[in-house]
C-alpha cells in the first residue's frame, strides 16, 4: 500500500485471527488504583502512592502500575471490586499513540473519582508478530507520573510511522491513494483492537467484571471507535454505560464501510447508556471541510464515507438508543482535556455517578454557556 504523503510503499500482512495472540495487551495493561484501594491493597501492589490527579487541589495517593503478574493482579482486581474500595472498574482503551497523554491522564483523573481503570495496552504487541509495538516497555517504578498534562510514557523505545504496518500517520493523501486498500487497512487495525479485548474478556473478564456492580467501558480516539464497533455478551450484559471520547459512529475514513459504524454492532442492549463527547473542529472526524473525514468524503472519486456530522448523535437516534448524551466542545479539536479539564470531568462524573439518569438534569450540562441544540450539548 503506498502512502504518497509519506513517501513509502507498506506491505500490510493478513491479521491471525487466534485470540490467543492477542493476550499480550491485557497481560501488558496500565492499571490506576484509587487511594482507598491501595491503602487496602499496600502489601500486594508495593512501592508508594505514584499518582495524582491534575494540581494543584487534585485528589493525590494514587498508583499507577503496569501488570506484571497477570494471574495474581487481576484476581486482586476482582477481589477489588469486591471489597468497595472503589466506585467501580472501568476498561480504557486508548487512542493510536497508546497509554500515553490524554488516555494516561484519564486514568489519573477516573482513579481520584475512586474507580479502578484498566488499559489494555496494544503498544505491548511482541515484535514477533511484525503488526506493531514499540518493543521495551518501562517498568512501574521508571514511570514519570508526575505531570497530569504530560506524555506520562510508559514505554522505553517508540514505533516510528510506518516502521510497522500499524504504526500508522493518519493523512487524507494516503487514504484518497487507494480507497479500497485503505478500507481493508482500518479494517486489520481494528480487528487488532478487538481481538486484544476479546483475550481480555476472555481470559479474566467473566471473574474480573462481575465481581463490580459497575462497570464502564471507555473509548479514547482510535479506542473510542474500537469501543464503539465492539460487542461481547460477556462483557456488555454487565456494562453501566459506554463512554466514547473523539469519535464520531458514522461512516468515514476509519471504517471500512457504513454497516459497521453502528454502535456494538447493533446487538447491545439499546437502553445501555451512552455518552460521547467530542471537539466541535476535531481534526479527524469533524464536520468542518478541513477534517480528514470530511476531506475523504467530499472526494466523490477517491473517497468514502459520510454524511459527516462530527458526533454520535444520529447514530444514537437512529439506532435507538434510550439513553444517550452528546456533547460537543465549540472551538475545539481532537485533544479536549487539554483546554476544558474541568467541563469535561465534570460531565464524565455526571455520567459515572448515575449513568441511567436524565442528563438535562446533571449540573455539569445546567452551567453557564452550555446549551441543547438538535439533541447535542
Amino acid at each position: 500500500m503506498y502512502m504518497p504523503y509519506h513517501k513509502k510503499t507498506v506491505a500490510v500482512p493478513a491479521i491471525p485471527l487466534n485470540v490467543t495472540n492477542y493476550t499480550y495487551a491485557a497481560d501488558n495493561a496500565m492499571v490506576s488504583i484509587p487511594a482507598k484501594c491501595y491503602d487496602m491493597y499496600q502489601a500486594k501492589l508495593g512501592l508508594t502512592p505514584n499518582w495524582n490527579d491534575r494540581q494543584p487541589g487534585g485528589p493525590k495517593g494514587m498508583f499507577y502500575f503496569r501488570i506484571s503478574d497477570p494471574a495474581k493482579e487481576y484476581e486482586m482486581l476482582s477481589e477489588m471490586g469486591q471489597s468497595g474500595c472503589a466506585c467501580g472498574l472501568v476498561i480504557l482503551l486508548h487512542g493510536t499513540s497508546g497509554v500515553t497523554w490524554q488516555s494516561g491522564s484519564y486514568g489519573a483523573m477516573l482513579s481520584g473519582m475512586g474507580y479502578v481503570v484498566i488499559a489494555p495496552d496494544s503498544h505491548s504487541m511482541p515484535a514477533s508478530m511484525g503488526l506493531k509495538g514499540v518493543g521495551k516497555l518501562k517498568k512501574t517504578a521508571d514511570i514519570a507520573t508526575a505531570n497530569y498534562c504530560g506524555k506520562l510514557n510508559p514505554y522505553e523505545e517508540t514505533c516510528g510511522t510506518w516502521e510497522l504496518p500499524f504504526c500508522y500517520s493518519t493523512k487524507a493523501d494516503n487514504i484518497l491513494n487507494d480507497r479500497q486498500k485503505y478500507r481493508e487497512y482500518v479494517e486489520r487495525n481494528y480487528m487488532i483492537r478487538k481481538l486484544e479485548l476479546d483475550a481480555l474478556v476472555e481470559t479474566y473478564g467473566s471473574k474480573l467484571v462481575s465481581a463490580w456492580n459497575k462497570v464502564f467501558l471507555l473509548g479514547r480516539s482510535e479506542g473510542a471507535m474500537t469501543a464503539a464497533r465492539y460487542y461481547n455478551p460477556t462483557l456488555h450484559q454487565k456494562l453501566s454505560g459506554l463512554i466514547l471520547s473523539g469519535w464520531s459512529c458514522e461512516f468515514n475514513y476509519f471504517m471500512s464501510c457504513a454497516d459497521h459504524a453502528k454502535v456494538c454492532g447493533d446487538q447491545c442492549a439499546k437502553t445501555m447508556p451512552v455518552l460521547n463527547i467530542n471537539g466541535k473542529v476535531d481534526s479527524y472526524f469533524g464536520a468542518q471541510d478541513s477534517s480528514v473525514a470530511a476531506t475523504v468524503a467530499a472526494n466523490t472519486t477517491h473517497g468514502y464515507g459520510g454524511p459527516i456530522t462530527g458526533n454520535c448523535r444520529a447514530a444514537f437516534t437512529a439506532q435507538g438508543f434510550a439513553k444517550s448524551t452528546v456533547v460537543d466542545f465549540p472551538g475545539v479539536s481532537h485533544s479536549i482535556m487539554y483546554s476544558h479539564d474541568n467541563a469535561l470531568r465534570s460531565v464524565l462524573g455526571d455520567f459515572l455517578a448515575d449513568p441511567a439518569s436524565d442528563s438535562s438534569t446533571w449540573g455539569s450540562l445546567k452551567r453557564q454557556g452550555c446549551t441543547l441544540d438538535a439533541g447535542i450539548y
